[in-house]
């Protein structure tokens, strides 16, 4: 074996040790990409292996900020942080997660702050953010939904505390606008501190809760903090532990804190904490240049993976359809809808699932705002 060979055979084994332990997510169109331009000039096989290896061999130690696939919500990186946008503070991104080479990146919406770039020195940090919201009509039932925000202060390079901090403070207390539905369960209660290790996670509230809320919605709510500082942090499920100042022993009455709270363990049981269909491209109230095709985005739990869609233009059905998810209920899979290129206006795409039985639609719906100009 020559040198090249030893080293690849080296990686090969310490990746394998590596992968034992944790799941990497899925970035094999970003290796592709950055390796194409070499494969073009005829850069030598063996150095492509190694640079292709060291890439991988990078996001499994952990220097993608990302969580690891076996402990997100939806495939391919849904609590990645956003490659850029133009945030304000308190208000949602206007650039979805890792736009794909395929399809051309949305125009940020004008801020009266300047616009942050990678390279930007102070911009905001983009963090994903988590809120309690009805299902359809039954306000009884609700599930989770994810916003991406900033918050002042918190810039791309905070630690891990200060964006575990920020996120869940948002998640308490401001509920992004165009979002009518999100319910703040959590008003009378002050977030005093989050403390940030690898083993633990640990939330201290200055009190537990009004407790008038259906017992299944206190646990939801609960389970919104732990979603949302879990995916600041970027590190995968650290168990969450929660302090109450005031010396309580159960947030709302029914959520005791003398257990660690932590996100379902696999995807088949997502659809106990989070909202059944959710658009993750484009993002609300994003703007998308005039003239470029759009393709909306998200996951979905829903029977036989049949996702119904609407697309409307200032109040008026202009299209309309159904695609298959990738998986159907119980897991929870991704869909793509291809919109074409829609004419400059203000729309709102509808995502939602139709009645198996009788074809009227059922709780799991969901719309997103953008425009196009």
């Amino acid at each position: 074996m020559n040198d090249d060979e030893h080293t690849i055979a080296a990686l090969r084994v310490a990746l394998d040790e590596r992968a034992a332990e944790i799941e990497p997510g899925d970035r094999l169109d970003e290796i592709l990409e950055r390796a194409r331009p070499h494969r073009a000039a005829g850069v030598n096989r063996s150095w492509l292996l190694l640079a292709a290896a060291a890439a991988v061999l990078a996001v499994v130690a952990g220097v993608w900020l990302g969580l690891p696939d076996g402990s997100q919500p939806v495939p391919g990186g849904i609590d990645r942080p956003l490659p850029s946008a133009t945030p304000s503070v308190g208000s949602t991104a206007t650039e979805p997660p890792a736009p794909s080479t395929s399809e051309p990146t949305p125009t940020p919406t004008p801020t009266p702050t300047p616009t942050p770039t990678a390279t930007t020195a102070g911009a905001l940090a983009v963090l994903p953010v988590y809120y309690v919201a009805p299902i359809g009509d039954d306000a009884r039932m609700v599930r989770l939904y994810r916003e991406w925000l900033t918050s002042a202060g918190v810039t791309r390079g905070a630690d891990d505390q200060a964006r575990a901090r920020a996120a869940v403070e948002l998640a308490m207390t401001a509920v992004p606008p165009g979002t009518d539905g999100y319910l703040r369960t959590w008003d009378g209660v002050d977030l005093l501190d989050v403390s940030v290790t690898d083993a633990r996670i640990t939330i201290t509230l200055s009190g537990p809760g009004t407790t008038a809320f259906p017992e299944d919605t206190e646990r939801v709510t609960v389970q919104q903090l732990v979603w949302t500082a879990q995916a600041a942090v970027g590190k995968g499920t650290i168990p969450v532990r929660f302090e109450l100042a005031d010396g309580s022993g159960a947030m709302f009455g029914t959520q005791p804190v003398d257990r660690t709270y932590n996100r379902p363990a696999s995807r088949d049981l997502y659809h106990e904490d989070l909202a059944p269909i959710w658009v993750t491209t484009p993002t609300r109230g994003q703007v998308l240049p005039a003239g470029r095709a759009v393709t909306v985005r998200g996951e979905a739990c829903v029977f036989e993976a049949t996702v119904s869609w609407e697309l409307l233009r200032e109040g008026t059905v202009v299209d309309n359809g159904f695609v298959t998810a990738s998986v159907g209920a119980p897991d929870r899979g991704t869909y793509d809808i291809r919109l074409g290129s829609p004419r400059p206006g203000s729309y709102t795409v509808r995502v939602f699932e139709l009645s198996a039985e009788d074809g009227r639609r059922v709780s799991a719906e969901t719309t997103m705002p953008f425009t196009v100009r």
